[in-house]
């Protein structure tokens, strides 16, 4: 009885967690390249499995990896060069192939063309050189990723008839700098907004790193309050890319009532902290508009649950009859005995 409770606990919950993950019907695509970072002679770190180069106004290098096709037929794989900049949840992604807004020059303008394909036969390898030229001045830390994945033909993309395709990519960090010593972040508080974020409501916290250095990492903070009373709050870790915007989202328990609400937001650094208030408004027409975007059970105040509330609420009930049943199984063995 006791190996059967648990293994009926273990197979609902399986089923349960994977009940909502739409890939779980398709199973993984095996990786069958993987790429290296060739030496350069700009290198400052050896130790490091990325670029890591010092260079001057008016340099030119070709930054060079090597990809390995390790499966038996011919690939295709696409290199681009993207642009780091730092995501909602305080990380560094090398997601951007366009110009940084706040970066007066990006990689993806250094380094031309910044996307090549190659052809690579089976069990074979070749180098993809980037050209990357520095222009009449590079002040600070420019940053970004080499990204490789193999490239599907149209055909491949057709075959998909359920909308999931398994895109498997390797990335390699860029990091270009003018001098050894990194410069010190200046963060700047951009502003404030709630409007519905991924079907739910939340209220967005923007913030900038002005200057091209890479921060260490850091604490985030950010409350929002009415009438003194803390609606929600949000703490976490962040990073910041150089010269970069970061959108932080705050999910609320429910679209929150019309009105007037202050915001608190801090940022700890180990050599200097930031504080900013602010206040911010929440008009009729918003949540009207919200209510008119997020799913009717997300519109209660109450609800965390969402759309997978009925699943939750059922496999709960079955979780917690199968340990009363256990529990009850285990007295009266005891008992008996």
């Amino acid at each position: 009885m006791k190996k059967w409770g648990i293994t009926s606990l273990a197979a609902i919950l399986y089923l349960f967690i994977n009940a909502g993950n739409p890939s779980f019907a398709k199973a993984d695509e095996h990786i069958n390249f993987s790429i290296e970072a060739i030496p350069n002679k700009f290198q400052v770190d050896s130790g490091v499995t990325y670029f890591d180069l010092r260079m001057a106004a008016n340099q030119k290098t070709d930054v060079r990896i090597r990809i390995y096709n390790h499966s038996s037929y011919d690939q295709t794989f696409l290199t681009s060069v993207r642009n780091a900049t730092t995501n909602g949840n305080g990380l560094i992604v090398y997601e951007q192939k366009k110009q940084l807004a706040l970066a007066p020059i990006s990689l993806t303008e250094m380094i031309r063309p910044a996307t090549q394909s190659t052809f690579i036969k089976g069990g074979e390898s070749k180098v993809v050189s980037l050209p990357l030229r520095i222009p009449n001045k590079l002040t600070g830390t420019v940053l970004a990723g080499i990204r490789v994945e193999k490239k599907f033909s149209e055909g491949d993309t057709k075959k998909d008839t359920i909308g999931i395709q398994n895109r498997h990519a390797y990335i390699i960090g860029l990091k270009v700098r003018s001098e050894i010593k990194d410069l010190s972040p200046e963060l700047t508080y951009e502003g404030v907004q709630t409007k519905s974020y991924l079907t739910r409501p939340n209220v967005l916290v923007k913030l900038a790193n002005q200057t091209p250095t890479i921060t260490q990492p850091m604490k985030f903070e950010a409350v929002v309050t009415k009438n003194k009373k803390v609606v929600v709050r949000k703490t976490m870790e962040v990073r910041f890319a150089p010269s970069t915007y970061m959108t932080v989202p705050i999910e609320t328990m429910g679209i929150l009532q019309a009105g007037t609400y202050q915001m608190a937001v801090l940022v700890e650094g180990k050599e200097r902290t930031w504080k900013w208030n602010d206040e911010f408004k929440v008009t009729k027409k918003q949540v009207k508009q919200m209510e008119e975007k997020i799913p009717k059970i997300e519109k209660n105040p109450n609800s965390f649950i969402g759309e997978w509330s009925k699943e939750l609420m059922v496999a709960s009930t079955l979780i917690i009859f199968l340990l009363l049943g256990y529990i009850y199984r285990l007295k009266k063995q005891q008992h008996t005995s």
